[in-house]
């Protein structure tokens, strides 16, 4: 069985193409969306939430059967059809030295695969048994759902705003250091979780920043 690197990508505007129009390719295209990707999907037929996709311009799509240079041109490539022969076929025809390639359900085929995954905002948790064990990957993803609920998407924004602010302040490496490390203490989270509004916060902490920062330079000058 193969052992994978595991690497975040960005895959803002970038072509990948799905072949494939039934749910699975739904789940991949929907992924795919989120990240920014751009995405054109071949499949002589496709459900109806990836025609609303279509309709809307979200995706491009190319109604028809697959030809051997459609992979042309694309550095990922999601192969969502249920015909085993066409996904070796595929496979086979494949520059393997540029470009990657997802056989969905076959990790064999495949040169990366997609692990289950919690999204909270700016926190991704992926979770990944490489091939051995789908359910388990599942199981372990529900699980941590529940340590990480819905709050970390406002507290991941949050720290993302503060950490933005803190860097503008023309600040030392280690006050900085310390500042993050104070965002990181529970109390926050907490009061997120409690329905504290975000902005306002945000507000409060950059006083109460700012207010710290006076003070320590009027004690050193």
């Amino acid at each position: 069985m193969n052992r994978y690197y595991a690497m975040m990508v960005n895959l803002t505007n970038r072509p990948c193409l799905v072949i494939g129009g039934g749910r699975v390719a739904e789940r991949k295209i929907l992924s795919l969306l989120k990240a920014n990707a751009k995405v054109k999907l071949i499949s002589p037929v496709i459900t109806p939430l990836l025609e609303t996709l279509v309709q809307e311009n979200r995706i491009s799509w190319e109604k028809r059967e697959y030809k051997r240079q459609d992979v042309k041109g694309y550095s990922i490539i999601v192969v969502a059809t249920d015909q085993k022969e066409l996904n070796q076929q595929i496979y086979q025809e494949i520059d393997h030295q540029y470009q990657w390639v997802n056989i969905v359900d076959d990790p064999e085929l495949s040169t990366f695969i997609v692990p289950a995954m919690i999204d909270r905002g700016h926190l991704q948790i992926a979770v990944s048994t490489s091939g051995a064990s789908p359910g388990l990957a599942k199981k372990i993803r529900q699980e941590l759902e529940k340590q990480y609920g819905v709050e970390y998407e406002e507290y991941t924004t949050f720290l993302a705003e503060m950490r933005e602010w803190i860097l503008q302040q023309g600040l030392t490496n280690e006050e900085r250091k310390n500042l993050f490390e104070y965002l990181l203490e529970p109390d926050f989270l907490r009061r997120i979780e409690k329905g504290e509004s975000k902005d306002l916060l945000i507000l409060k902490i950059k006083e109460t920043i700012k207010e710290n920062i006076n003070k320590e330079r009027e004690l050193l000058s």
